[in-house]
Formats: C-alpha cells, sequence, structure tokens
C-alpha cells in the first residue's frame, strides 16, 4: 500500500503492490496515499465525488434564468463584470490567485461567471469550476489519522480544493453520530445546512486542523446563487512549500465541543487548542459568547 508521487498509476511499485489512488481517477492530477506510519489500511469507506450531491431533495434553483450573469464580451478584466461586482469586485488576477489585498480574516463571497454569462470560458474570473489543479497526497500522519498535504509548493492565493460531500440541513446532522466529517454553511438569514464528507467526499475531508493554517475556507457561487449552499473552497493564505500538510483552523467553536475527546497535536507554536492551552482558550471563548449575548439584551 505504499505509494509515492511519481508511480504509474497501473504499474506495480519495486515490491509489486499495485498503488493507491483515493481519487479513484477522477482529478485531473491523480491523489496518491501513503502510509509510512502503522498498518492502517487506506481510508476506502467512503464514496469519492468531485461536487456536493443530495440524498433527499433540497429544491436548490439551478435554473439559468434565475442567474444573474455579465455580457462581458471578452475576459471580464473590466470594471463592469456584473459578476464581479457581486463579489464587490473580481478577486482573481489572471493568473487565476486571490489578489493581494483579499481579506483572508473575513473573506467575501465570491461570485464566479458561470453558464449564462456571454465572456469566455477562459475569462479571469473562473477558477474554482475549473478543478484541482494542486498536486495533493493523503498520507498516514503520527497520532493524528489521516492528513493531506502538497507535492507542489503552492503560491498564496492559489485555490487548492474544495469541500464536497452531502449537503444536508442543521436537523439531520443533529441526528447522526459521527459528526467528524461535518462543515457548517453557517448562513446566519437563511435556514442552515453542512456538508457532510463522512460517506461522500474528496481529498479535502482528510484535511487537518492547523493552528498556523495556511488554507483558508472561502464561500464561491458559480451553478446557481442559492446563498444557502456555497461551495467551500479552499485557498492558500500563504505560500506553501512543497510537502508540507495542508490546514485550516477548525475555530473555537469545533474545540469547545471536541476538547474532552481530543486535543491539538499540530505542535505550532501558535497553538492555542493543546492541552496545557485549550483550558484558556475556552474560558475566552465563553467570555466572548457572554459579552455579544449582553450586546444583545441591551438593544
Amino acid at each position: 500500500m505504499f505509494i509515492n508521487a511519481g508511480c504509474d498509476l497501473e504499474s506495480p511499485n519495486e515490491h509489486g503492490d499495485r498503488p493507491l489512488y483515493i481519487s479513484y481517477g477522477r482529478e485531473a492530477n491523480p491523489v496518491p496515499v501513503v502510509n509510512d506510519c502503522d498498518d492502517e489500511n487506506y481510508p476506502n469507506d467512503f464514496l469519492y465525488v468531485q461536487e456536493n450531491v443530495e440524498t433527499v431533495p433540497l429544491n436548490i434553483n439551478r435554473t439559468i434564468t434565475s442567474l444573474r450573469s455579465c455580457v462581458c464580451q471578452g475576459d471580464c478584466s473590466s470594471l463592469h463584470c456584473v459578476c464581479g461586482h457581486s463579489s464587490i469586485r473580481c478577486w482573481y488576477t489572471k493568473e487565476g490567485l486571490l489578489k493581494d489585498d483579499f481579506n483572508y480574516t473575513d473573506p467575501p463571497l465570491l461570485f464566479e461567471c458561470n453558464k449564462a454569462c456571454h465572456c469566455w470560458a477562459s475569462c479571469q474570473n473562473r477558477v474554482v469550476q475549473l478543478g484541482i489543479n494542486v498536486r495533493l497526497q493523503v498520507f498516514r500522519t503520527i497520532g493524528r489519522g489521516w492528513g493531506c498535504r502538497t507535492l507542489q509548493n503552492v503560491k498564496k492565493g492559489s485555490f487548492v480544493c474544495e469541500y464536497v460531500g452531502e449537503l444536508i440541513s442543521d436537523a439531520e446532522a443533529e441526528s447522526r453520530e459521527d459528526d467528524s466529517y461535518l462543515f457548517d454553511l453557517d448562513n446566519k438569514d437563511v435556514d442552515t445546512f453542512c456538508v457532510d464528507a463522512r460517506k461522500y467526499g474528496n481529498v479535502a475531508r482528510f484535511i487537518n486542523h492547523l493552528c498556523y493554517p495556511n488554507l483558508v475556507p472561502v464561500k464561491v457561487f458559480i451553478e446557481h446563487q442559492d446563498l444557502r449552499f456555497p461551495r467551500i473552497c479552499f485557498f492558500a493564505s500563504r505560500d506553501i512549500v512543497a510537502g508540507e500538510e495542508l490546514g485550516f483552523d477548525y475555530g473555537d467553536k469545533f474545540w469547545v465541543i471536541k476538547w474532552k475527546e481530543f486535543t491539538c497535536c499540530c505542535r505550532s507554536d501558535f497553538c492555542r487548542y493543546s492541552t496545557d492551552k485549550i483550558q484558556d482558550t475556552i474560558n475566552d471563548y465563553n467570555r466572548r459568547m457572554a459579552d455579544e449575548e449582553a450586546g444583545r439584551a441591551d438593544l
């Protein structure tokens, strides 16, 4: 089961073992799996999918007439692009990177050009829809289960991958025993939903928490503009070197729920959720929540 990034999909390695790819040929760049730590079998208890799936109808309006679209006659570099305005501005450079002044702390919603647009299919406002271009690998970590790392250098602002899985309601999420792969879509103004990558998912389901993250989740809309169901897309929040593990900050809310089961093992100098720091973090979180509640009561 041990493989390397350069081995051929069909050819056995030097030990006679055929290489394993978690993506089953469904990505432009196959995603290999490697385990140099223990005897754990490779993860095969889920269906690899490239886009979010519904197991029950959720009434997402995907009709072409519902889409706000541009009438650009070129590459959407004009300041008048309707899709760019929907995102405040077009945040992509011509190289497909997020622009230097993009807010990684509180990212805006991104509306890419869509099937109703008059622009070129190669316009600069189409990045996520082109799929995963970064070479990724799923690997076994020491003490933290499976993880994901890049096999190439990644520039800050690059799209890395999307968190995909089964779209479910918050009520359904509450009823499920295994919440390990839930990603809250967190729309406070309307009904709330989650992405559950437990049974259906892609390479992003293996991305661990890092207190010094190199990825940030950004909400992106392409084939529909239903604000209840953004696509959760990971972009590089700093330059990442080949071989570095990928990770994003799961946030205080996650650790307030999970800290009695496990604490953070990222070993970063910036770690806030390790065994010796988690209680201070929880106390700070509870104070902030109390202050917010008091502020709402005063309104």
